[in-house]
């Protein structure tokens, strides 16, 4: 049923309602329904949380100026295992110039240092069983570090040693022997917390382009841990640009397969050659390596997001041998932005 009314407009109300009248062909009832529309539309909008805001903003800007990729949370704590990095000379400073002051004393000499610090059962959170050795002259220490968690075990561990090479130890790491739950360092004692800093750096600094890129934009990297809560973990955002230095990195070809398997729960050796191809090209679309793939039984091309060969050629080599592990044999018939293989 319909009403009708008899309304008042004032002249300034009528100027900023002209366009929506324009719009309208200068149908009032029509401009009405419009700014009903609208008016239900911010206020939906403002039932929406700020959390699911900061969501939308940050994808509207992840579309719009594509500075980033929506990173699967596998992938990214695979890229993060493989990129152990060393906190920063300093970082553990405070904790030693405190502790003799936790303990009741003035100071500690290095002995009882290393007793003191060996009878604490974890480390950073984590448990850990550590057993000391110290040379007579009191110069060398070797710590066995052994965990149930071996996941987390070296991260720990290169922390530590970091920690240890603060004054007043200033101890400089010299062996390092690894198995998947027990570490084994050798440490001496120098003269500077540098010196024993750059021996860390020598053992374990050699790929950590992620710590250095988080303490280089930590309101970036802030921002995102607000944002990924609030989208329940569900993908990750990285910078393209630091997903191509860690891929360039890493020799991609020896982890996809258990990516693959962890994601999918399948076996590479019993998975059917399109299956393995789909999830070949659903993972590396959705971390912006490639645009897409197409195949069919005899030839498979590729469409790589890159220019640069290198990526274009470690990518190929990955496709290639994890479809010979699946029983499946290609060649390359074309290389380029552009890939073709053909069935051998």
């Amino acid at each position: 049923m319909k009403i009708r009314r008899t309304i008042s407009i004032d002249k300034n109300d009528l100027a900023t309602l002209k366009p929506i009248l324009d719009s309208n062909g200068n149908n009032l009832s029509l401009a009405i329904r419009q700014l009903i529309d609208n008016y239900r539309l911010e206020d939906n909008l403002k039932k929406i949380t700020s959390d699911q805001q900061r969501v939308i903003m940050l994808r509207n800007e992840i579309i719009e100026n594509k500075v980033a990729s929506l990173i699967p949370i596998p992938l990214v704590k695979w890229l993060v295992k493989r990129s152990l990095g060393v906190p920063p000379l300093g970082t553990f400073r405070g904790i030693l110039e405190k502790y003799p002051r936790l303990l009741g004393k003035s100071s500690l000499t290095f002995e009882e240092y290393i007793k003191a610090i060996n009878t604490h059962g974890d480390i950073f959170g984590y448990q850990i069983t550590q057993q000391t050795e110290i040379s007579p002259d009191l110069k060398r220490i070797r710590i066995s570090f052994e965990t149930e968690d071996p996941e987390h075990l070296k991260g720990i561990v290169i922390s530590y040693s970091c920690l240890l090479a603060h004054y007043p130890l200033n101890l400089i790491t010299k062996k390092v022997v690894e198995s998947p739950s027990l570490i084994i360092i050798d440490y001496e004692q120098c003269n500077s917390e540098e010196e024993a800093y750059s021996s860390v750096m020598d053992h374990f600094g050699y790929n950590q382009m992620i710590m250095d890129e988080i303490l280089n934009n930590i309101k970036f990297w802030r921002r995102l841990v607000y944002i990924l809560k609030a989208d329940n973990y569900q993908d990750i955002i990285i910078s393209r640009d630091i997903f191509l230095q860690l891929f360039k990195s890493h020799d991609f070809s020896d982890d996809l397969c258990s990516l693959i398997t962890m994601i999918y729960s399948v076996s590479i050796e019993d998975a059917d050659c399109h299956d393995i191809i789909r999830y070949i090209s659903e993972i590396c679309e959705t971390n912006g390596l490639i645009i897409r793939i197409e195949h069919n039984d005899n030839e498979i091309k590729i469409f790589h997001r890159f220019n640069e060969i290198d990526i274009i050629n470690i990518v190929n080599d990955t496709i290639i041998r994890i479809l010979e592990i699946s029983g499946n044999h290609f060649n390359l018939k074309k290389s380029g932005k552009v890939t073709m293989f053909n069935r051998m």
